[in-house]
């Protein structure tokens, strides 16, 4: 379904939007994309892709359409571009919404939830009974369509006028029933005071990139906010909307320190196809009981999967005593989900092996283990940690080249894989080169899904 045939209404500093979606500047965005997936095809077959190129063929196609809207439109096509595999929302019938018929602007998509991420959230929030979310600080609203996808009514505020403009255009495009678009600073009681009477759950996203600092060559900003007080809004100002509104979810950095959040709260790492994306605090009112810390591991094609610990007993992450044993015939990889909350001791616990350090983030087992959490490899051989007896080692068993996987040890993988000098006529080798209670140990594997 693409966007209402009237043009949305921007404020000032956005009438760009406006032009997007008349008739006019939907053609030309329809245009550009497809312009712009021949200049990606061509690149892949050699040729590099040329915005100039595009841009000459954009106003070729279109050449009584201002100079600004075509423009925009090449803006929109190089964004969707990344937008596409990342954001897929669907319309709350479960229809796809074509990634093309959205808007974006570089903040926006830089801050995004992934659909799947949002839509696992937006989950939790049906199960608690949620019927009217409070998304502030919307962007460009991908938490507010998958709240919609669970029939959630969206009251979504955003501070910047372009922005609000977007997410306007994108409720229109997805779920126009279900989600309202409000302009507004959320720190204003006079804006928030509206919305959190008419909802019964809020969600927020506070902006963490200083809107200051450096930008690629891309143009997105690439300095983060370390402090949670220059965040936007900042952090004791969540706290204090938890305090009014205790059924809050706060999306953080997959960085934030496990102190940050205050007691009752849970706080969940997620991971998406082994790419750790975020972190959200959910507070008393949505955090489950007893539980302090949980990892989510996202996977295409899986089910979600999870893993939580509390503050005190058997589950409770590091702070348990693992156990520490040899290395067995598996090896299982962490997600770092599992790593970043804290909980592989846990995972250990729970396929029923060992850790080879109690430090080092690898779990090893005697049996194949669940895959769930991690990556299995099955270990083939112990080598040589030494350069020279490891070569022999790995060209005696015909080895061409060679992958090097390190934790805990001072080992550079590219330097490893330079100094053994193979010659590239053979197969690839993994090795793990890492450390046990016992001292460092290298170690030959193969992915554990390449197994029978």
């Amino acid at each position: 379904m693409d966007p209402d045939p009237q043009a949305v209404d921007a404020p000032a500093g956005a009438a760009w939007v406006r032009g997007l979606t008349s008739p006019q500047g939907r053609a030309a965005r329809a245009t550009a994309a497809r312009l712009a997936d021949e200049e990606a095809a061509g690149a892949a077959t050699g040729r590099p892709a040329d915005p100039l190129r595009l841009a000459t063929r954009l106003r070729s196609a279109h050449p009584d359409l201002p100079g600004d809207l075509l423009a925009a439109a090449a803006t929109q096509a190089r964004l969707a571009r990344r937008a596409r595999g990342r954001l897929a929302p669907r319309h709350p019938d479960g229809a796809p919404v074509d990634a093309d018929a959205l808007l974006y602007t570089d903040g926006g998509l830089q801050q995004a939830s992934r659909t799947a991420v949002a839509d696992h959230r937006a989950g939790r929030f049906a199960a608690a009974g949620a019927s009217a979310v409070a998304d502030l600080g919307c962007g460009l609203g991908a938490d507010a369509w998958s709240l919609a996808g669970y029939g959630i009514r969206v009251v979504a505020v955003e501070a910047d006028p372009a922005t609000a403009a977007v997410a306007t255009a994108n409720a229109a495009a997805v779920a126009p029933d279900l989600v309202e678009v409000r302009l507004g600073d959320v720190t204003d009681p006079a804006v928030l005071e509206p919305v959190l009477a008419a909802t019964d759950a809020a969600y927020v996203d506070p902006a963490r990139r200083d809107p200051d600092g450096p930008r690629d060559a891309a143009g997105r900003r690439t300095r983060r906010l370390a402090d949670p007080g220059s965040w936007s809004p900042p952090w004791p100002w969540v706290l204090g909307l938890a305090e009014r509104q205790p059924r809050t979810v706060a999306k953080v950095a997959p960085g934030i320190a496990r102190e940050l959040a205050p007691e009752g709260c849970e706080t969940a790492w997620t991971s998406v196809d082994g790419d750790l994306v975020e972190a959200a605090v959910w507070f008393p009112g949505l955090a489950e009981p007893g539980v302090r810390r949980r990892a989510v591991v996202l996977r295409t094609g899986r089910s979600p999967a999870q893993l939580t610990a509390g503050d005190a007993g058997p589950d409770a992450g590091d702070d348990a005593a693992p156990d520490v044993g040899p290395v067995g015939e598996w090896l299982l990889e962490p997600d770092d989900a599992v790593i970043r909350s804290g909980l592989v001791a846990p995972l250990a616990q729970r396929v029923d092996g060992r850790l080879l350090h109690p430090d080092v983030a690898w779990v090893t087992t005697d049996t194949r283990p669940d895959d769930a959490l991690g990556r299995a490899w099955r270990v083939l051989a112990e080598l040589p940690g030494a350069v020279a007896p490891l070569r022999a080692a790995l060209r005696g068993r015909g080895f061409g080249d060679v992958v090097v996987k390190t934790r805990a040890v001072m080992v550079r993988p590219e330097r490893l894989r330079r100094d053994l000098r193979l010659r590239g006529d053979g197969p690839t080798a993994t090795l793990v080169v890492t450390r046990t209670a016992h001292g460092g140990v290298t170690l030959l594997v193969s992915p554990g899904d390449s197994e029978p």
